[in-house]
């Protein structure tokens, strides 16, 4: 966006007591939500706002601060502010179907299938399982998870075979797992645990999710229950730290229909 263009396009409403840096945050909010501004385009210099619309650098700067704790905009010294890429935001107090999520969003989600195969169980994912037989067999999904064709998510998924036989002929490049498992396997999906920790991401991860090797990331480690209590799924994952921000709000006194952690994934693109 350039002077001549900003200057067309706002001004400031002195009828009001809106304060000058919330009517400017405001107009580059609406710029970027409308589409005006796209991810990744430069907004125009803060001297040239100042200059264009009389205003102090401070003022500017507050707009600009504001931007930023919304998420809407990135700087980089030296260069200047440009909007952020997009952002999903995933809300993880709940069971949740990536799929469906991303959808519920606005995108398009999809997957690189790595693997899709029935396999015999090792010993480690039979104890996370919970099997009994160490030789049974297990239905392994590797996939890359992507929304809008962006990498997400490395995953790994186990599910025990005899509860899904015949699942490896199903397309998983689109298709919801845990949508396949309720409509076709009638499996009653009831609450999983997942578990987060820090890492540094190895070779082969890096080269599926597009980033440096050591970069860092999230693994995160889940086990999926029906209702009868048995283990059906086992899934690892891992994801860029820049792709990935969790947070938890917590509350004191917990209201009936409120859980007293709520745990939220953003994901930015």
């Amino acid at each position: 966006m350039h002077r001549d263009e900003f200057k067309k396009t706002f001004t400031f409403n002195l009828m009001t007591d809106t304060p000058l840096y919330i009517q400017l945050s405001d107009y580059f909010k609406h710029q970027i939500q409308s589409g005006a501004l796209k991810p990744g385009d430069r907004l125009i210099p803060e001297t040239d706002i100042c200059g264009a619309l009389g205003i102090s650098r401070t003022t500017v700067r507050q707009a600009m601060d504001s931007l930023m704790e919304d998420g809407l905009i990135v700087r980089y010294r030296g260069k200047g502010s440009f909007v952020a890429e997009e952002k999903m935001r995933r809300s993880i107090n709940h069971l949740y179907s990536f799929s469906k999520n991303m959808r519920d969003m606005g995108h398009t989600p999809g997957s690189i299938v790595l693997e899709a195969e029935a396999i015999r169980s090792s010993r480690q994912i039979t104890e996370k399982l919970r099997m009994a037989d160490a030789d049974s067999e297990v239905f392994k999904l590797r996939r890359v998870r992507c929304a809008d064709g962006n990498p997400i998510l490395l995953e790994t998924t186990y599910i025990p075979y005899f509860l899904c036989r015949g699942i490896e002929r199903t397309d998983f490049t689109e298709a919801s797992l845990y949508t396949v498992l309720t409509n076709q396997y009638d499996l009653k999906i009831y609450h999983a645990a997942e578990t987060l920790a820090a890492v540094l991401i190895d070779t082969e991860a890096a080269a599926h999710l597009r980033c440096g090797k050591k970069m860092p990331g999230y693994s995160i480690e889940r086990t999926g229950h029906l209702e009868n209590g048995y283990v059906f799924e086992y899934t690892t994952s891992v994801t860029r730290a820049d792709k990935c921000v969790f947070r938890i709000d917590l509350y004191q006194n917990s209201p009936a229909n409120r859980n007293p952690v709520e745990f939220e994934r953003r994901i930015f693109l």
